[in-house]
């Protein structure tokens, strides 16, 4: 059995590079023309992005530029998750940079053969053949498999440097602990489900999700990160509810989309 303890060199601040998800002005201005047809537009009407325009048919905004501020503030709201998503990867990959220890072997192609079944499958789903995606790509199987296996390899860095974080920590686990990771409506959906995996004997798991998830929102909370060379570094947990420009120019009273 292979040695599934890990550590880091450091455990202090991760510090890194990620640039914003930027969503394209054309599509900005593709979904104002698109508040205006059902918002403020006649039967018939063809809206039009001018400030005249705007200025007649929309008591809220007098031009189009603030009617965009509008627009970008609530898609870049609704992007979010995204832009978490996005600083995730590249912090979770910087950290796994800090692992002292070797991925085992039996480990390493354990998660490739996963991987791969996964894979399979999901072309087995949608209905397709390997040959198909490869084409659809314009790559060889030897191709997206090798890249199936080098994602295998980076997520499994990545969980082994989450494990070290928290081995590091000795984390004790809350019931709120749990109930962040376990789906549900309400409190008492989370407790009965919690409670349909303790008697399925797969309690351990859970265990071991709910502590990587808490280290995990830790690493990412202290992590320094900044949007280009151009800035200086800033805590993570302290923007990371404010990640789009907008915010600082829409007026309490924003349009709802």
């Amino acid at each position: 059995m292979a040695n599934l303890s890990f550590t880091l060199t450091d455990y202090g601040p991760v510090y890194v590079t990620a640039p914003e998800v930027k969503i394209p002005e054309e599509e900005v201005r593709r979904q104002a023309k698109r508040w205006l047809e059902l918002n403020a537009c006649k039967d018939g009407e063809e809206p039009k992005l001018t400030d005249k325009w705007v200025d007649e048919h929309v008591e809220e905004v007098k031009s189009v530029d603030e009617l965009l501020v509008h627009v970008r503030f609530n898609m870049y709201k609704n992007n979010r998750e995204v832009q978490k998503l996005a600083d995730q990867d590249v912090i979770c990959k910087e950290l796994a940079t800090r692992l002292v220890e070797e991925l085992p072997e039996d480990l390493v192609e354990m998660a490739k053969f996963n991987a791969r079944m996964r894979f399979e499958e999901m072309c087995r789903r949608s209905g397709m053949q390997v040959e198909d995606f490869c084409r659809q790509r314009g790559q060889t199987p030897e191709q997206v498999y090798a890249d199936v296996d080098y994602r295998a390899i980076e997520s499994l860095k990545e969980d082994s440097a989450l494990q070290a974080y928290a081995d590091k920590r000795n984390y004790t686990l809350t019931p709120e602990d749990y109930y962040a990771v376990i789906p549900g409506d309400s409190i008492e959906d989370k407790a009965y489900k919690r409670r349909q995996i303790e008697l399925d004997g797969r309690m351990p798991g859970l265990e071991d999700y709910a502590i990587k998830t808490k280290a995990l929102n830790e690493v990412m909370d202290n992590a320094m990160i900044r949007r280009s060379e151009e800035f200086d570094y800033e805590r993570y947990g302290d923007i990371s509810k404010n990640v789009m420009d907008a915010y600082s120019q829409s007026p309490e009273n924003f349009i709802s989309l």
